[in-house]
């Protein structure tokens, strides 16, 4: 068998194939994975689709601002336009996988991988229709999810449309909300819009975990000094230093003002997009916000998905020459049941662990780089491996 395997992987005495970007095997091979891979991610999108619309189809529909059937219609095929712009990242780099999944057990099936084996094409020579494919998916994974997606989000927000207009809603809120800083904590409605506090109420502790002192105020909005910030139609509260008689003495300082600048580390920014995913935010505010350090908030979220944009473009293509590489290992020349599915359970494992990695980096658990890079080049690097020890089986 061994011998039987070298024979149809050798390459014929005397023969050598160069790269050929763009010659008759590249073109056919590549747009047979291209309509495998298209036809899989149609297929998941339709699904995915169906189970985000289905369950609030009346919500969406009654958000329609023109009744007419015609107004509903075109209401809801703007919707699922803007569900499609944010679903295609989430599922593109599964639907790779599996599309060249398939087309590989295709050429299986038809004998054609030993073809071209015999023809003398090395596995690593085969693999430039993969890369062109792969570059292209890359293309639209990097858009979907930087460009596409938070523009979706961000007119869905502005329209109080779906589950992102109210999960996100911009508007001043009735219900107060928490930040927590290095050494304060503030207590307020939020105005996301005019980046503005309402019903404040500042804390500022020690190192000790000791009240320093308590600002309460009508209203607070971003000074022009970076850092500072005007407190209007409010009191401020000083603790007595350690040692001096307690707050219950009734010593300590406290008066009222109608505007005072007090010093507090609340970037306007991050205010401005509180509460709002970091997946979900254009480029250029993921890059101001994570230029600011771990200074702000949920700062390792920024910074991770800032590289994950990047990082991306690079998920496609390894996610299918992986899917090649181990359906060359496993089903180059008869399909098992039991290799086909631990190839299609490995793709779906990679499409989690991807996912849980980038989740790890946005709590801080793995650096940003680790994060979002990691699983793409390994995918890759591991893909290599294979094809390289394939090609030194079909030299012996």
């Amino acid at each position: 068998m061994t011998g039987a395997i070298s024979r149809l992987t050798s390459t014929p005495a005397g023969r050598s194939f160069g790269l050929v970007p763009l010659g008759t095997f590249t073109r056919t091979l590549a747009l047979a994975h291209a309509r495998h891979v298209a036809t899989v991610v149609a297929a998941l999108l339709i699904v995915g689709l169906t189970l985000d619309v289905a369950p609030r189809a009346d919500r969406i529909l009654a958000q329609a601002a023109n009744q007419s059937a015609l107004g509903i219609t075109g209401h809801l095929v703007w919707y699922i336009a803007l569900r499609l712009a944010d679903l295609t990242g989430s599922l593109m780099p599964l639907g790779t996988f599996l599309g060249l999944f398939w087309s590989e057990v295709t050429l299986t099936q038809t004998r054609e991988r030993v073809v071209i084996w015999n023809g003398g094409r090395t596995p690593l020579q085969a693999i430039v229709p993969l890369a062109i494919v792969g570059a292209l998916c890359g293309m639209i994974q990097v858009a979907s999810i930087g460009i596409l997606r938070p523009a979706a989000v961000a007119y869905q927000i502005a329209h109080g449309l779906g589950d992102y207009g109210e999960r996100f809603d911009r508007r001043l809120q009735d219900v107060p909300r928490w930040i927590t800083l290095d050494n304060q904590m503030i207590k307020a409605r939020l105005d996301y819009r005019q980046r503005r506090l309402v019903d404040v109420d500042v804390y500022e502790v020690s190192a000790d975990s000791r009240l320093v002192s308590r600002v309460a105020a009508s209203s607070a909005r971003p000074a022009a000094e970076a850092g500072r910030w005007i407190f209007t139609q409010g009191s401020r509260w000083t603790a007595p230093r350690e040692g001096d008689p307690t707050p219950a003495t009734g010593a300590g300082d406290a008066w009222w003002f109608d505007e005072e600048t007090i010093t507090l580390p609340l970037d306007p920014l991050w205010l401005e997009n509180s509460g709002i995913d970091a997946r979900y935010l254009p480029q250029a505010t993921l890059a101001a916000l994570a230029s600011r350090g771990d200074g702000i908030p949920d700062a390792a979220s920024y910074s991770t998905w800032w590289h994950a944009r990047f990082a991306q473009a690079f998920l496609p293509f390894g996610m299918m020459v992986l899917a090649s590489a181990m359906a060359m290992t496993l089903i180059a020349h008869r399909l098992k049941f039991s290799a086909m599915m631990t190839i299609g359970l490995t793709g779906y494992f990679l499409h989690v662990a991807t996912n849980i990695f980038v989740w790890l980096g946005e709590y801080g658990r793995f650096p940003p780089v680790v994060a979002t890079w990691g699983m793409p080049l390994a995918m890759i690097g591991v893909a290599f491996a294979l094809l390289i020890r394939l090609d030194r089986m079909g030299q012996r």
